[in-house]
């Protein structure tokens, strides 16, 4: 057999592969829920772990998890992928039940044990997501023996739709745990320790039957071993060393590896700024299909489902362009419900679309050359950066929406001041929100102040004694009534809505039409906990749609998000080889997190002065991609049999 083509496996092999791979992929997904439960976690302790607490324990398990791939990497080319999955499971599964097990300790019997939830949480989340960067090396251990070099790209896209519903996992069946258990323990404390022990249960459950079904080759399943036409082809047993000294000093990969630097870039600078964006500047409802969408069009959901299930069916019962016709329409159908369910649900349609569109071009139209795939769709990235600087849009200081029975600034209004402080004629909607933001509160817990530097209450007070903002709030939550507002040249206002008087209010003074109006309501937060930052249940005016921007950031995280799998997931099989696969794969997703490291401080920075140069930040990694891209343009792995 030429090592070019892909080999004709049998029905029963390809039975077998599925019994591989497939349960690989549900392990990943639940490990998804056991790594970003403690968010849901989080949410539902409230003042037990404040967002100070909670900044702290994830920053340390990500730091952990990047680190980690230098070592599990070489270590799972040594020891086998099944090892290493295996250890994966088991260590989260146990990591997850200690953190349940402290949590439900804290809550019933506090006290109880001597140690502090910062330090506590941060060791054992620590340990858990050092298991858990085990598992993305060994899956592509695994299958690099399984897999030909030509029948890598198809399967990524399918093994990327997996990974994607580990998403899902983590947040929505998550939450769904929260909700379920909540009568199960005390009264206002919502069990939360299930979301730690339910995918604790799933992991340890996943670990046996791994171990059952799990091989590292085809060989230790009764089928023949066979060529995968990777870099290992042709090559004999190697010492650890020779490995990882061939894997770090190959051209081809060193280039994937700046590659996926960009990528890192990109990926990150999409996926975690869009959301900030569309909450901070457009202030979109939180039921907005572009922030955390809803599922109450249930009868949609089922029937895009039935409808999608039917279509695959037929699929399976057709073949040629009938049956690619009947799966690809079904798979649409199947994403659509995904579209409402908010900007997790748009990231999960676009890792779908991009990492099987990606992976079948990569096979069918450049014969498993990944960088021509890549390098179109970084072209798409590229496009799709230009497009974001004309839809960003502005948002003045004029009520767009709002929830009437939590506020009384109704749509149309224009606000002029807040609590005294007079806005611009030409400020945004962001100085409308740093104006509520800035109105003091009482701060709750042992050494915790207002900084009004930040405008909230933290242990790291820039000003912790706040004189002035102290008399601010003591006078107002003291039930004194506050001064009217008055209009801009310092007359009274004409017309005065109040909402209420006897606790800590927030004062507006809007124009409404041609009048100018007083409105006074509580305040919706007189006391916070460290880190917390006061909201309006309202947001302005835009002066275009947010789909024209969200059309263009999902086509570019499509991109992106194609790209990562196809590079990570696939080329590192290719060119590591089967021997060298999880050294490699450690390499590039460490240049992965390098990337998104330098987003993160870079638009932090940037996006604090100006929003526009958010995609003039990211246009020029685009363009360094396709660059780099273009030197591999032909690259193919030659093992040393490959003639």
């Amino acid at each position: 057999m030429p090592l070019d083509s892909a080999p004709a496996h049998s029905a029963s092999y390809r039975r077998r592969r599925f019994l591989n791979w497939f349960p690989m992929g549900l392990t990943y997904a639940f490990l998804y829920m056991g790594r970003y439960n403690l968010t849901v976690a989080k949410n539902a302790l409230g003042d037990l772990m404040n967002k100070e607490d909670f900044g702290l324990i994830f920053g340390i398990g990500t730091l952990v998890y990047a680190v980690s791939f230098l070592v599990n990497g070489p270590v799972t080319d040594k020891v086998g992928g099944k090892k290493a999955i295996l250890a994966s499971a088991i260590g989260a599964g146990i990591a997850n039940l200690l953190m349940g097990g402290y949590i439900r300790s804290l809550i019933l019997s506090p006290g109880s044990l001597p140690f502090d939830l910062v330090t506590t949480m941060s060791v054992l989340y620590a340990i858990n997501m050092y298991f858990q960067s085990a598992a993305a090396v060994a899956i592509v251990k695994v299958n690099s023996s399984w897999f030909h070099v030509r029948e890598r790209g198809g399967f990524s896209g399918i093994f990327g739709t997996m990974i994607a519903s580990g998403v899902f996992f983590a947040f929505s069946v998550n939450e769904w745990v929260l909700a379920w258990t909540r009568t199960w323990g005390p009264e206002g404390a919502t069990s939360s320790w299930w979301v730690f022990f339910f995918p604790a249960g799933l992991l340890l459950v996943m670990a046996v039957l791994e171990s059952v079904l799990l091989r590292d080759r085809p060989g230790q399943a009764g089928f023949q071993d066979f060529d995968t036409g990777d870099a290992s082809s042709g090559t004999g047993d190697m010492p650890l060393a020779t490995i990882v000294k061939r894997v770090l000093t190959n051209p081809i990969l060193l280039t994937v590896a700046c590659v996926e630097f960009c990528t890192g870039v990109l990926r990150n600078g999409v996926m975690h700024w869009f959301p900030i964006y569309a909450k901070e500047v457009w202030v979109l409802p939180a039921s907005h299909p572009l922030r955390n969408g809803s599922w109450e069009h249930w009868p949609f959901i089922v029937a895009a489902l039935c409808a999608g299930v039917v279509l695959f069916l037929l699929g399976a019962r057709t073949k040629g362009r009938a049956r690619v016709a009947f799966v690809s329409v079904g798979a649409i159908v199947t994403l659509l419900p995904f579209l409402q369910a908010g900007w997790g649900g748009w990231l999960f349609v676009a890792g779908v679309i991009g990492g099987n569109v990606a992976g079948y071009v990569s096979d069918w139209l450049f014969q498993s050359r990944r960088a021509p795939a890549a390098g179109f769709l970084y072209i798409l990235v590229f496009v799709c950066t230009l497009g974001m600087l004309p839809t960003l849009g502005h948002s003045p200081a004029v009520v767009g929406w709002s929830e009437e029975r939590k506020v009384p600034l109704k749509p149309g209004d224009q606000v002029l001041s807040v609590n005294g402080v007079p806005l611009q004629a030409d400020d945004s909607w962001a100085a409308v929100s740093r104006a509520v933001q800035c109105v003091p509160s009482a701060c709750k817990g042992d050494g915790v102040a207002w900084d009004r530097a930040r405008c909230l209450c933290t242990r790291e007070a820039r000003d912790p004694d706040a004189p002035e903002a102290a008399a601010s709030l003591a006078g107002v939550s003291q039930g004194n009534p506050p001064p009217a507002p008055a209009r801009p040249d310092g007359s009274p206002s004409p017309n005065t809505v109040r909402v209420a008087t006897d606790k800590a209010v927030l004062r507006f003074e809007v124009r409404r039409g041609d009048e100018t109006v007083a409105l006074v309501m509580d305040d919706p937060m007189p006391s916070a906990e460290a880190g917390d930052q006061r909201s309006l249940a309202a947001g302005p005016q835009v002066s275009l749609p947010p789909w024209y921007l969200g059309f263009f950031v999902f086509l570019l995280s499509l991109g992106v998000i194609g790209t990562h799998g196809l590079l990570s997931g696939t080329a590192t099989m290719d060119f590591g080889g089967r021997k060298g696969a999880a050294t490699a794969v450690g390499m590039i997703d460490g240049f992965v997190y390098l990337g998104t490291a330098v987003q993160s401080v870079s638009l932090g920075y940037l996006t604090s002065q100006d929003w526009r140069y958010w995609p003039l930040f990211l246009a020029p990694f685009a363009i360094l991609g396709l660059l780099l891209l273009s030197r591999i343009w032909n690259a193919r792995p030659a093992g040393a049999g490959r003639h």
